[in-house]
């Protein structure tokens, strides 16, 4: 082989034997590098302790640099490990011999390998085996790699031929050691983060250890307390509750990022007044810092709260409709507003993934807590399909009162939900929040790209949005009433026909898209024979669709075209008999409103 080639291989053995990852240090190593052979033979690795050749591996091709870099690899694990030279033994294994550490194979030597050094397998392995116990015999030093968090002590096991009492020399003020004579060990403190080197030296060696000291990319109390509402609260709702909970009181480090998973396999529906406990992963990483990882548990809790209350202002997210670009694309103050309601509609024009995130800003100095009532849907290519999945899910909550609290501490921004869009779909929903009159909370759209978490963080600076203010209406309910007398006409409702009157000069909302009607029908029967009832539902203008409560059950009108309608509702009315039908209807995303209820005999 030329003198160029045997170099390259040399250097290249050298250079992949170096970047292999250690896990400690040690003032004994081993290097594998290529050597010259015969061009049939081929490539030859050799070993080398130091400068010391201890043994060489050919007559295997290619594999021969390959197997001599993983020997040197096993012999610096077990010279990281403090291997001694009466634990390096000789075993016969059928035609071959092979050198053993700890009961664990180093290198097995066949007769061919054998062949090529001219002599025996067992010859051969004795002399290797020999040259092996040299090294591990003679004064070494080795301790494990030293990561050590800010604030704590780790102790690392000194291993090696140790002659005299170690010394240690600290150049850093990152650190400080000491030597643990009662384990044989090293006692290391972390002060401050950063790398930093440690030395170590007895009578005969020194070795000089790499130390990283680094703060954990995050932390999170062992205990906490949820609080969600409903009859009974959902097993998805105390998810919501326990992230909402964990995410408040993770502290991440700057740039950290983290995870909050809930354990929910076990969890059941949690009546009124009763507890659970959920245990919950918590995960936290970032550049510099240590992973964190905790399994802290959550203590949630169904407490009775007025949910009922009347919202004072509805937010309406729809302008524009199609999202272009990632950004803001909505903001609506809360303050001097003990309750509110946002109902959000928009399809993904960006031509990416994205999420739609929905954040709650708090610009004040106390902690809030927001009961938050929720329903979502989408993403669907089916504009009307999402504005009615969303509708469904919040009449469902809203019937049984099924909410969670969520903590806002002052000075953050707190993601309270994130539904995943994609490119060209629709995502719809109505949130309902009840909080503090004296609040001083934004509340925010975005949409964004995906996240693996979304979480609190702080506030560095604000700047309000052009389009606070607008799209704002107040008091977003109306009363109605109607009667049907059988035998007489029927009784006809339009919902959705009287516009929504805005905060803001010529602000109005066609349809009432958000508003709650409430409608209160009278169903008379003043005659002598028993009559069938029907209560049912057609559209005003194009199709659309409807989730409603009726006596405190949801029904759900499928879709709906011209010329055809839905029945809600059927009543049996005795003669003399009265009705009174209590009827919660919302104007929903992805639907043509206004729509007509109206009373029929069947």
């Amino acid at each position: 082989m030329k003198q160029g080639v045997w170099w390259f291989f040399s250097v290249l053995g050298v250079l992949i034997a170096s970047s292999m990852p250690t896990t400690a240090s040690s003032s004994l190593t081993f290097t594998a590098v290529a050597v010259d052979s015969d061009a049939r033979a081929g490539v030859r690795g050799r070993i080398y302790a130091g400068s010391t050749s201890i043994l060489t591996i050919g007559g295997r091709g290619e594999r021969s640099l390959t197997d001599a870099m993983e020997v040197a690899r096993r012999l610096n694990v077990l010279a990281e490990d403090g291997l001694r030279a009466d634990e390096i033994t000789v075993r016969k294994e059928r035609r071959a011999h092979a050198i053993i550490a700890r009961g664990t194979p180093i290198v097995i030597v066949d007769q061919g390998l054998a062949k090529g050094h001219n002599t025996s397998s067992a010859h051969l392995a004795k002399a290797w085996a020999k040259n092996l116990q040299g090294q591990f015999g003679r004064p070494y030093l080795s301790i494990r790699a030293l990561v050590v968090p800010v604030g704590e002590t780790r102790t690392a096991p000194l291993h090696g031929n140790i002659v005299g009492r170690p010394r240690l020399i600290v150049e850093s003020p990152m650190i400080t050691a000491s030597y643990n004579a009662g384990q044989g060990a090293i006692d290391v403190l972390g002060i401050a983060p950063g790398r930093s080197e440690l030395g170590i030296f007895d009578d005969r060696s020194s070795l000089k250890v790499p130390v990283w000291t680094a703060k954990y990319a995050g932390h999170i109390s062992a205990s906490l307390h949820a609080v969600v509402t409903g009859n009974p609260a959902s097993v998805d709702v105390i998810g919501e509750a326990v992230r909402a909970v964990a995410a408040a009181h993770l502290y991440l480090e700057p740039g950290a990022w983290g995870t909050i998973v809930p354990w929910l396999q076990e969890i059941t529906p949690l009546s009124s007044g009763i507890s659970s406990t959920v245990p919950v992963r918590v995960t936290a990483s970032g550049e510099d810092y240590l992973p964190y990882r905790a399994r802290p548990t959550v203590q949630v809790r169904n407490d009775r709260l007025v949910t009922n209350n009347p919202v004072e202002v509805l937010f309406v997210s729809n302008s524009p409709e199609r999202l272009l670009s990632h950004g803001l694309w909505f903001e609506g103050s809360l303050r001097n507003h003990g309750t509110a309601r946002l109902l959000y509609h928009h399809v993904n024009g960006s031509g990416v993934r994205s999420e739609l995130v929905f954040e709650l800003w708090n610009l004040g100095e106390r902690e809030e807590h927001i009961h938050i009532m929720a329903g979502t849907g989408g993403p669907s290519p089916d504009e009307s399909w999402a504005g009615h999945r969303a509708m469904q899910q919040f009449m469902r909550r809203r019937v049984r009162e099924v909410g969670w609290m969520a903590p806002v501490k002052p000075g953050t921004a707190v993601p309270i939900l994130s539904q995943s869009i994609t490119p060209g779909a629709t995502a719809s929903g109505v949130l309902e929040l009840r909080l503090s009159s004296e609040n001083n909370l934004r509340i925010r759209c975005w949409l964004a790209r995906p996240r693996l978490a979304w979480l609190p963080y702080t506030i560095r600076s604000y700047l309000p949005s052009p389009t606070l203010g607008r799209w704002q209406y107040p008091n977003p309910r109306q009363e109605l009433r109607a009667r049907y007398i059988v035998g007489r006409e029927w009784a006809f409702i339009t919902v959705g026909d009287q516009k929504a009157i805005g905060t803001k000069e010529e602000d109005t909302l066609r349809g009432a898209y958000g508003v709650i009607h409430d409608i209160e029908l009278e169903l008379i029967n003043p005659t002598v024979e028993p009559a069938d009832v029907a209560i049912m539902m057609e559209p005003g203008g194009g199709a659309a669709r409807g989730a409603l409560i009726v006596d405190r059950k949801v029904v759900e009108a499928a879709l709906i075209t011209r010329d055809q309608e839905a029945t809600l509702a059927r009543y049996h009315l005795m003669p003399g008999a009265v009705q009174r039908v209590r009827i919660e209807i919302m104007p929903q995303g992805g639907s043509n409103y206004p729509v007509r209820l109206f009373a029929r005999p069947i």
